[in-house]
């Protein structure tokens, strides 16, 4: 990791602290200071993993010589669903309707599967771990659908068994 610039530095560390905050907002209690404060943590570090990879240039899939690649669209969906996760929530504050509690549960459950397909992602894709030079390309793109898939698959059950029924002020979101 020596041979990151500041930015991909930044990147992976504020990452890492995504995927553990958002896990533990998951786990927490809902509704109360220790899951807002968290919580809190949970977005600024989406924000500087979204904001300090603007910059970086595609290594892998770029769009014709722009230093943007199929990559840097997990920004726009990463962003936007975090947006709107939080924008649901301060509806819900504002209207006391349910739905956008709702809203805003699911919101961020999509938000941190996104999370965990952009790494997954990245670590299948980048040349530095060695998994996309090692195998066939048919194989290999055939695994990296597969996985992403899988993710997707597991968090829309988990959306559909969990967040999309029942009370959604209910203290644990993972009980129907």
């Amino acid at each position: 990791m020596s041979d990151l610039t500041l930015l991909l530095k930044i990147h992976v560390a504020s990452a890492l602290a995504a995927l553990v905050l958002g896990a533990i907002v998951f786990a927490l209690p809902k509704g109360d200071s220790v899951h807002r404060r968290v919580a809190s943590a949970y977005v600024m570090a989406m924000m500087a993993t979204i904001g300090s990879v603007i910059f970086v240039p595609a290594t892998m899939l770029e769009f014709g010589n722009t230093g943007w690649g199929f990559f840097h669209l997990f920004i726009v969906v990463g962003g936007a669903s975090s947006a709107v996760g939080a924008f649901a929530l301060w509806r819900w504050r504002v209207t006391g309707d349910p739905e956008w509690l709702r809203n805003h549960q699911m919101r961020f459950a999509f938000s941190y599967a996104g999370l965990v397909m952009a790494g997954t992602s990245q670590i299948f894709t980048n040349p530095r771990f060695g998994i996309v030079t090692a195998m066939a390309i048919e194989s290999f793109w055939a695994i990296f659908a597969i996985v992403n898939l899988a993710i997707l698959g597991t968090t829309m059950w988990i959306v559909q068994r969990f967040l999309a029924r029942g009370d959604p002020r209910r203290r644990y979101a993972l009980r129907p």
